[in-house]
């Protein structure tokens, strides 16, 4: 896969770090050059497990650690050699650092040609809001996503998940790996500036072009949906089910699931205009149905009838799923310091390649690693630029 690729990530927003995981979990080398302080996902009053972050333990999985002070000329100089042997500089500054720094893509590729640099904020590199500080909630909010998601009597609601850092990270990664591809053609290294908030302005979707169009609101539907009924969740004697019957062989199957094939023909339900149109008479029936047995029961029963359903699962029921188990979709690493600890790990698979296991790292874990093997330094240069305090290095307890 990206056995060969390199990649250095820098910075200190989820956003950048997510990406990184996913292209590590690839097979590609991605260093972290770090401040002696720690990449901030590693704070362990956020997220706490076992003395170090939940945050961190996920996202910077697989990635090797090097503390470097970029502010130094020394350090800066380390850096500068370690991207001439690299493939991708990947950030997530706010706009301008990098520029500050002096390791902005137009300094870089005077260096190497061949870099990618890519570059991930709350706003991106242009416009007003640019330098606006961003963290996921900000841009769900500035997004138009939190209008749209909760109940409709009630107030917006962030997505459980910090949608919009993951979704930075996703971009970001199809931005490394369309970059890499398009070198390999034209042989061009190239920029990217990914914002948060165009990611989720793009997850909008179709609504967004309704809207575009025809000026039309988007409303709060909870778990319902504005096009189609049935749409949502609805509740059981013990738990909630999702029934998604948009298609006519669905709602004719549901109905005979419910015991109502009259429903089949009643012209206020007959088709999904019909029950768009009519939802205060059609949802009250399925209310009442399914508050007559448990999950579990409708669960089968729906299966039975071949309708898209699913079981509003809690965390612990997704990961005791035999279809998650099955996908892989739980797996492992041995931590230096935490031992076994499990996590989802990317969703990607290709035939002939199994995804690394490899542990989030320590701070400086590989500085020593790295700077010897990659750039040729001995131990004693090692044990100077420590002494010096531009580079730390992490070593494990005896």
């Amino acid at each position: 896969m990206l056995n060969g690729i390199t990649i250095i990530e820098l910075g200190q927003v989820i956003a950048g770090t997510f990406g990184g995981s996913i292209l590590a979990e690839l097979g590609a080398e991605v260093i972290k050059v770090e401040p002696f302080t720690g990449d901030t996902a590693r704070n362990p009053k956020i997220a706490p497990l076992g003395g170090e972050s939940a945050i961190h333990l996920f996202m910077n999985r697989g990635k090797k650690s090097v503390v470097l002070d970029l502010k130094s000329s020394e350090g800066l100089d380390i850096f500068y050699r370690l991207v001439d042997r690299a493939d991708v500089v990947v950030d997530n500054f706010r706009p301008g650092v990098m520029q500050r720094l002096g390791i902005d893509h137009e300094t870089l590729k005077q260096r190497n040609p061949d870099i990618i640099t890519v570059s991930v904020t709350g706003f991106g590199e242009t416009g007003p809001a640019r330098d606006k500080a961003a963290f996921d909630l900000v841009v769900q909010a500035y997004s138009g996503h939190m209008d749209i998601t909760g109940e409709p009597d009630g107030p917006p609601s962030r997505v459980g998940v910090p949608i919009a850092d993951l979704t930075g990270g996703i971009f970001c990664c199809i931005s490394v790996l369309a970059a890499l591809a398009g070198r390999g053609l034209n042989g061009e290294g190239r920029h990217a500036d990914v914002a948060m908030l165009d990611g989720l302005i793009t997850l909008l979707g179709y609504d967004a072009l309704d809207h575009l169009n025809t000026g039309k609101a988007v409303n709060r539907q909870g778990t319902a949906h504005a096009h189609m009924v049935p749409w949502q969740a609805l509740e059981t004697s013990d738990g909630y089910v999702v029934v998604a019957a948009r298609d006519e062989k669905f709602w004719r199957n549901l109905c005979d699931a419910i015991d109502r094939p009259d429903l089949k023909e009643d012209p206020k339900t007959i088709d999904n205009a019909a029950r768009l149109a009519n939802r205060d008479y059609v949802v009250p029936i399925l209310e009442d149905a399914f508050r007559q047995k448990t999950k579990a029961e409708w669960v089968r029963i729906l299966d039975e009838f071949d309708i898209p359903s699913a079981p509003v699962n809690d965390f612990a029921g997704v990961f005791s799923d035999p279809q998650t188990q099955e996908r892989g979709m739980v797996a492992s690493y041995d931590h230096p310091t935490l031992g076994e600890v499990r996590y989802p790990p990317s969703p990607v698979k290709f035939s002939d390649w199994e995804m690394p296991r490899n542990p989030a790292p320590m701070l400086g874990e590989h500085t020593e690693e790295i700077l010897t093997e990659r750039l040729g330094l001995s131990p004693e240069d090692v044990a100077r630029l420590e002494a010096d305090e531009v580079v730390a290095v992490w070593r494990p307890e005896v």
